[in-house]
C-alpha cells in the first residue's frame, strides 16, 4: 500500500527554531518524497531551506497564520489543486478551526497534532470539540497531555500518543564537546547545561538563583544557558547580578547543527520547567530532556505537566520541584559530586532514547495512524 498523500498546515516549520518546528519537520521529512505538501508561513531564510527540502512547500507572505477568511481561501485553493488524502495540522489550535470546513466543503479528512498550546484552548468549553469531533486523527505528545485533552476534543478513550522523537544520528554520545568548551572557556570544569528557548516557563531563572548554592558545594561548577528568546534580557541581568556571575554563561541562540555539542558540553542537562499562569503555560513533554539523554547526559527536569515522562527517575535523571532553588541545587550537587552515578544515568538515558524514542519509530507510528484515519 502506498503512503497517503498529505497536506501539513502549520505555523511551526523550519527555518524557524523550536520544539514544534522540529517535530513537524522530522515527521514530514521521513514520509516518502512527493507525498507531502507543507502549507506554512514565511520566515527569514525560508527560500534557502525550501530548496533543500524533499517536499513541496507553499508559504504565505506572513510570519503568523491564523484561521482567517483570507488564509482559508488560500488553503482551499491549494487543497483543490493537490487533492491530498489527508490534511494534518502541525498544531491543532488555533489553525485546526479550519478543519471542519475542509471536510464539509472539500470532502477531505483532516486531523493533527496537539502540544502544549492546546491545553490553553481546553480551558474554554467547546473550543477544541469544534475541531476534534469531525476530525479523523487527533494525537497527544504525552500521557499527561492526553488525559487533559481527550475530553476537550471529544476523543475520550481513543486519542493516540505520538510523542517527540529524537534524531539519534545527530544526538548521540559520540558527539565532541571540545569546540564548545573551548569557545566559552569551560576547560575541564564540571558544567550544567540548559538548552531551550528563553521563556519564563523553562526555569532558567531558577537555575541562576540556585547557582550560588551549587558553587558553594562544587566551587568549579559552571552554568551554561543556551538559547534565545524574550526572557534573554532578564536572564542576563540576573546573571550579572549574581554573586557567582563569573560561573554563568549565556550563549544566545545556536544553530541546530551545533545543538548536540552544546548538550554534550554539560556534564548534566537541567531544565526546571514549571507551570505558569494557573496552568495555562505548561510543558507538555520536553524533547530537550530526551536530547540531553541521547548524548549521554543525566538530566534534571521540573515536575511540570508531561516533563516527568521524559525521565526515568533515578535511572536516567531526577525530577525536582521547579519552584525551589534549594531543591534544584541539591539535585545538581548530588549529580556533579558523584561521577559514577552521573555517568551511569547518562549511559542508561542514551540506551533508552536510542531504543525507544527515534524519529523513524514515530514516523512509522504516524503512517499507521494515517492509514487508520483514512479507513
Amino acid at each position: 500500500m502506498s503512503s497517503p498523500s498529505v497536506c501539513i498546515v502549520t505555523n511551526d516549520f523550519p527555518p524557524r527554531i523550536g520544539g514544534i518546528n522540529d517535530y513537524v519537520h522530522q515527521l514530514s521529512r521521513r514520509i516518502p518524497a512527493g507525498r507531502v505538501t507543507v502549507f506554512t508561513s514565511s520566515y527569514r531564510g525560508a527560500a534557502e531551506f525550501d530548496r533543500g527540502f524533499m517536499h513541496e512547500v507553499v508559504r504565505l507572505p506572513t510570519e503568523m497564520m491564523l484561521p482567517t477568511p483570507g488564509v482559508r481561501r488560500e488553503l482551499h485553493a491549494v487543497l483543490r489543486a493537490r487533492r491530498p488524502d489527508l490534511v494534518l495540522f502541525g498544531a491543532l489550535w488555533p489553525l485546526g478551526h479550519m478543519g471542519p470546513a475542509i471536510r464539509r466543503k472539500l470532502g477531505i479528512r483532516y486531523g493533527g497534532f496537539s502540544h502544549g498550546l492546546e491545553l490553553t484552548g481546553a480551558l474554554v468549553p467547546g473550543v477544541l470539540s469544534h475541531i476534534g469531533r469531525p476530525a479523523s486523527l487527533v494525537t497527544a505528545v504525552s500521557d499527561w497531555a492526553r488525559r487533559k485533552l481527550e475530553p476537550a476534543f471529544g476523543w475520550e478513550g481513543r486519542m493516540p500518543l505520538l510523542p517527540s522523537g529524537i534524531d539519534t544520528g545527530h544526538f548521540h554520545p559520540g558527539v565532541s564537546d571540545q569546540a564548545v568548551r573551548e569557545r566559552y572557556g569551560l576547560g575541564d570544569d564540571p558544567v550544567v547545561c540548559c538548552v531551550s528557548r528563553l521563556v519564563a516557563r523553562k526555569g532558567q531563572d531558577l537555575l541562576i538563583r540556585a547557582w550560588p548554592q551549587v558553587v558553594a558545594a562544587v566551587p568549579r561548577a559552571r552554568l551554561l544557558i543556551v538559547g534565545g528568546g524574550p526572557y534573554d534580557p532578564r536572564l542576563r541581568a540576573m546573571a550579572a547580578a549574581s554573586p557567582v556571575s563569573a560561573r554563568i554563561t549565556l550563549t544566545g541562540a545556536v544553530s541546530y547543527a551545533e545543538l548536540p555539542a552544546h548538550f554534550r558540553a554539560g556534564d548534566v542537562f537541567a531544565m526546571p520547567c514549571r507551570a505558569r499562569w494557573f496552568g495555562l503555560d505548561i510543558e507538555a513533554l520536553g524533547a530537550v530532556f530526551l536530547q540531553g539523554a541521547a548524548v549521554g547526559r543525566a538530566v534534571v527536569a521540573g515536575d511540570s505537566g508531561g516533563a516527568p515522562e521524559a525521565v526515568r527517575v533515578g535511572e536516567t535523571g531526577l525530577v525536582v520541584d521547579p519552584t525551589s532553588p534549594g531543591a534544584i541545587a541539591t539535585a545538581l550537587v548530588e549529580l556533579l559530586s558523584d561521577d559514577v552515578r552521573r555517568e551511569r544515568m547518562g549511559a542508561a538515558g542514551a540506551a533508552w532514547v536510542h531504543r525507544e524514542w527515534t524519529w523513524d519509530a514515530m514516523t512509522t507510528r504516524l503512517q499507521g495512524l494515517m492509514d487508520a484515519a483514512l479507513r
